[in-house]
């Protein structure tokens, strides 16, 4: 918890010291170098409000409840995912090759992403129903 207080605290500081820049660059004329200075400035400044508004959630804790929801979601994406792959695959046997088993296809089908040659036409990778 120091180390979060210590953070904003300097984030806050920083603020500060370039809101008396900008406001001292007010008294000088207008010029060219002037203004690409404060565009600078005032970049910095809303850099480091958006870290000082980022800042509580960085050290937030994932509370269990949190974190076997989203554990739940990604479990349940992978397999639908994964249920997807599989009727690919099962559609792919079924209309073109009978004869492989479906660890096969799947084997094959690893190799074809990566640019292999395989024995399975790239019509059956493209379309598995004819």
């Amino acid at each position: 918890m120091a180390a979060k207080r210590n953070k904003s605290s300097s984030l806050e500081r920083r603020i500060k010291e370039i809101q008396k820049e900008l406001a001292a660059l007010k008294k000088f004329r207008k010029t060219k170098q002037r203004d690409q200075f404060v565009r600078q400035l005032v970049g910095e400044q809303s850099y480091l409000k958006r870290q000082l508004s980022r800042l509580p959630s960085l050290y937030k804790r994932e509370t269990k409840r949190e974190k076997q929801r989203r554990l739940s979601q990604a479990n349940k994406l992978r397999g639908i995912k994964m249920q997807r792959s599989w009727d690919y695959f099962r559609a792919i046997q079924k209309n073109y090759y009978p004869d492989m088993s479906l660890r096969q296809i799947r084997s094959l089908f690893k190799k074809h992403k990566e640019g292999l040659e395989t024995d399975v036409s790239d019509i059956a990778w493209r379309n598995p129903s004819p």
